[in-house]
């Protein structure tokens, strides 16, 4: 790593594509990414099925080179020369080497949870050149080659960790919050554990599937320390700084938490009037999985405007392909807004062959109306048989 390289388009493809399955370190200053040399705009056109995991590596590619171009803008920008550090004392070897380890490896879908990530610095220092040797009358030299050694030793210190968290499939994960900041993280530390917010959607099929970590660090790559006669004890001392990004896949394995799975077949009344109340309201449901549903209770959670007078609804049993009928009693805000769609959420809790407290839940939807005609009609009956009763009077008076 020291000293820089060049790689050939091959060679640059092969260490991109292999980062992304396996998790290989990239010293930023030192490879020339390029998007077309990872063969994914190659003479070959992608599959409809290929799409979405070459625009996952395109985004990772991505990633890494604006990881690159922050690295290079350090490197320009910094106060000292790379020149200052040809002929120090020591030249060390080894670099930071983040290892992730997820604390639960396994979600339920449906679920809203997080994810916590732990950091190991399993970094080495792998050697340690001489550069030049103190003159052994100068005091000063001595001083300042101890100096640097004992610097030079914090090179596997992974500093100003960042760590962010990418599903591949983001249809079926959605990363809520997926950027965490570790700090520095010394050689053989590990970090406390990084919390990551997600939610599995529903729909998504069980089954196994990948995430990746995003690490990006500083490293220390060099130290120089300059004698100084004047003051033995306070050298001059100089830093080389880089970066490093590393892709760590990392598998999730998304699950059930039962076999028994609900289904809405359909709700009655569709449509309440507001200012309604003792709606009796019945939402068919099925039992849709492969499991038998025991000591079911089916409890209504409304959206606000509508109030549950009755809101459970118990079953004993379930059983896979049979249906039932849930039955509740509403009443209706007469400030509803008519037109509009009302939520209602069923909260099912019930027990299956293997486990006890389980919970699952469904939705279903009602219109609301106006207030039903009948009132209007109701209000407007006195109005006319006062005017029935008035015609009648006219028209015997003019007969007579």
């Amino acid at each position: 790593m020291e000293g820089g390289f060049t790689l050939r388009a091959a060679e640059r493809s092969r260490i991109v594509c292999c980062a992304l399955k396996t998790g290989i370190v990239f010293p930023m200053s030192s490879i020339d990414l390029s998007l077309h040399s990872c063969g994914i705009f190659g003479r070959h056109a992608a599959t409809a099925s290929d799409r979405p995991r070459l625009l996952f590596l395109v985004y990772m590619i991505c990633v890494l080179l604006a990881c690159s171009y922050t690295s290079t803008a350090l490197d320009t920008g910094a106060p000292v020369p790379p020149e200052m550090f040809g002929d120090d004392y020591y030249k060390v070897y080894g670099v930071p080497d983040l290892t992730v380890s997820l604390e639960r490896s396994s979600v339920y879908q449906g679920e809203q949870t997080s994810i916590f990530l732990t950091l190991t610095n399993r970094g080495r220092v792998t050697a340690i050149k001489v550069n030049s040797e103190p003159a052994s009358d100068r005091r000063d030299e001595i001083l300042a080659a101890q100096r640097e050694l004992e610097l030079e030793r914090q090179r596997t210190t992974a500093q100003d960790v960042s760590v962010e968290l990418v599903a591949e499939n983001r249809s079926a994960i959605d990363v809520r919050r997926a950027v965490a900041y570790p700090g520095s993280i010394r050689e053989g530390q590990t970090s406390a554990p990084l919390e990551f917010p997600v939610e599995i959607y529903k729909n998504t099929r069980p089954g196994r599937y990948r995430i990746y970590a995003l690490i990006n660090c500083t490293y220390q790559r060099d130290v120089a320390v300059k004698s100084d006669e004047d003051h033995p004890e306070s050298p001059d001392v100089y830093y080389w700084y880089d970066r490093i990004a590393q892709v760590v896949p990392l598998e999730l394995r998304v699950e059930r938490r039962s076999d028994v799975e609900f289904e809405v077949l359909g709700v009655k009344p569709e449509r309440l009037a507001a200012g309604s109340s003792d709606n009796v309201v019945r939402i068919s449901v099925k039992n849709v999985g492969t499991d038998t549903a025991r000591d079911l209770v089916a409890r209504l959670r409304p959206e606000s405007g509508i109030y549950v007078s009755v809101d459970e609804s118990p079953l004993p049993r379930l059983e896979p392909g049979e249906s039932a009928e849930l039955v509740y009693k509403l009443d209706v805000s007469k400030d509803a807004v008519p037109g509009k769609l009302y939520l209602l959420r069923i909260l099912f809790e019930f027990s299956d062959t293997y486990r006890d407290n389980l919970s699952d839940s469904e939705n279903v939807y009602i219109t609301i109306d106006l207030q039903r005609r009948v009132f209007l009609w109701a209000a407007a009956l006195p109005i006319v048989a006062v005017a029935s009763i008035i015609f009648i009077i006219r028209k015997r008076r003019g007969g007579a």
